[in-house]
């Protein structure tokens, strides 16, 4: 006999602990109460092991169950239930309120005598313990005739109660029953403070990240601001220094050129007047001089300067309009000039070269309305996302170059423009190079994000690319997802703010 109590009380003691381990092995506060409530459940072969937590006001729900197939669940029944979503009384004070349907003695008295330190209480038959009619009735929606409540304590306050239940009949709870349900409830407590530690823990790591993240988007705003400052400025300053010479050779020219005709008239004129031996010496002068080349070549080569010095003023207005240091702010602007002057910036990277044959810009420009933005953040992020598509072209020449077919296709570059439903400006600039990994397509918007070696890129990243679009001008900045080849970005921006 008493072997056999001994045998009991070592499975008892083996049952617990592994309970008390289990408990101990996850950090995950309702993993620890399902775990807790599913071995007492067949630990003390009972009808139902709950935990109960209480409110700020003492009332409380059912959080965790384990509970036999033929029982109903308390954590779904108090949903509908007035009389199981109330709390859990003092089964010892038999002065309940008999004019309510429902018993709410913890409530009233701020937790009751658990408050005090008493750890525990059982009943083993409602039916005989002398508990008021409406105590009973809470009882029997718990389906319950005998049980024991054990309370869970966080450090020194009350956090809720550990209880399990006999819904089939009367029971006579034994003392180790009892106290296994304590030595749990004081291990729910434990998990409960480790719990707390691990939320701190994540609660200050969620914080010290987003911390991070915006250290890391003002470092990124920083260098962005002082790159494209720098660039702007640089932009700017040599569009000032070459606009003041090729200004002073174009308006010059303009008199060269009917300068020259007067004068190449007059030489005709002297020539058919001039006498036959004069003209002999002028003939002779003249084929050593090429005198007629010279007078059919001249008029050509003014042409050729006149059409030079327009180009290089068209540059330097492009390069004026994509630094834009003198349009701070928001203004109404035109995309359009906005994008060909950024293509003015790049039209050496889009020449041919070693690197790749002529990148070829089509575009498809529709009627679209002038734009609120500040425009000089809106020609940075044109140039952004053009560099990107020149570097991606370049990679897959290279790539094809060295295939024994060669180079399959041409470089090519698309930029579209229309008004959507919603009126905003639509702009989609798309490219046939190599693409984007699917595995780093969720990652081209992260801030210091780069596929390429340090020292490259143009210092503008597609993170504060977005953020410009959509921080400072309320737009979007999408990458098209579904691009057989290449890449495809999209642009919306609403024409006002």
């Amino acid at each position: 006999m008493q072997a056999d109590i001994e045998k009991k009380a070592i499975s008892t003691q083996n049952s617990l602990n592994r309970i008390t381990n289990k408990i101990r092995q996850s950090l995950d506060f309702a993993e620890i109460c399902e775990t807790a409530t599913q071995e007492l459940l067949h630990l003390l072969k009972t009808d139902r092991v709950a935990i109960y937590r209480f409110n700020p006001d003492w009332s409380g729900r059912f959080t965790c169950e384990a509970v036999g197939s033929e029982w109903i669940s308390l954590v779904e029944a108090q949903q509908n239930n007035d009389l199981i979503s109330k709390n859990v009384s003092d089964c010892s004070i038999r002065l309940l309120d008999t004019h309510k349907t429902t018993d709410t003695h913890l409530q009233a008295t701020y937790g009751g005598s658990f408050v005090q330190g008493k750890v525990f209480r059982v009943c083993e038959d409602i039916e005989n313990a002398g508990f008021s009619d409406c105590y009973v009735d809470v009882l029997k929606s718990y389906q319950a005739r005998s049980y024991v409540i054990i309370a869970v304590y966080l450090d020194s306050q009350l956090w809720g109660l550990l209880a399990a239940y006999q819904n089939s009949g009367p029971r006579q709870w034994k003392e180790n029953e009892v106290q296994i349900l304590v030595q749990v409830a004081e291990q729910i407590g434990i998990a409960l403070k480790q719990a707390e530690y691990v939320l701190t823990i994540q609660k200050q790591t969620t914080e010290l990240n987003e911390t991070l993240r915006q250290l890391q988007q003002s470092q990124a705003q920083l260098v962005h601001s002082e790159k494209m400052a720098s660039l702007g400025q640089l932009v700017a300053g040599i569009a000032h220094e070459i606009n003041n010479p090729i200004n002073f050779i174009h308006a010059n020219l303009l008199y060269v050129e009917p300068y020259v005709s007067d004068l190449l008239t007059l030489v005709h004129s002297e020539l058919e007047r001039k006498p036959t031996a004069d003209n002999d010496d002028i003939s002779a002068r003249d084929s050593e001089i090429d005198f007629e080349f010279i007078l059919k070549d001249l008029p050509k080569i003014i042409d050729s300067m006149l059409l030079g010095s327009n180009r290089i003023r068209e540059i330097v207005l492009s390069l004026r309009n994509f630094s834009r240091l003198d349009e701070s702010g928001l203004k109404q602007i035109d995309l359009h000039e906005g994008i060909e002057s950024t293509l003015v910036i790049l039209n050496h990277q889009l020449a041919a070269s070693r690197k790749h044959s002529k990148i070829e810009v089509i575009k498809d420009y529709g009627d679209i309305s002038t734009v609120e933005c500040d425009p000089a953040q809106i020609n940075q992020v044109f140039l952004a996302i053009l560099s990107n598509a020149v570097e991606s072209l370049e990679e897959a020449y290279c790539i094809e170059k060295m295939r024994a077919n060669g180079f399959s296709q041409l470089p090519q570059i698309w930029i579209s423009t229309q008004m959507n439903e919603q009126n905003q400006a639509v702009i989609r600039i798309q490219d046939n190079g190599l693409g984007i990994e699917e595995s780093l397509q969720t990652k081209i918007f992260d801030h210091f994000f780069t596929t390429k070696p340090v020292g490259t890129g143009t210092g503008l990243g597609l993170a504060i690319a977005r953020q410009i679009i959509e921080d400072n001008h309320r737009g979007t900045l999408t990458l098209d997802t579904s691009q057989a080849q290449g890449a495809a970005f999209i642009i919306q921006l609403p024409i006002s703010r």
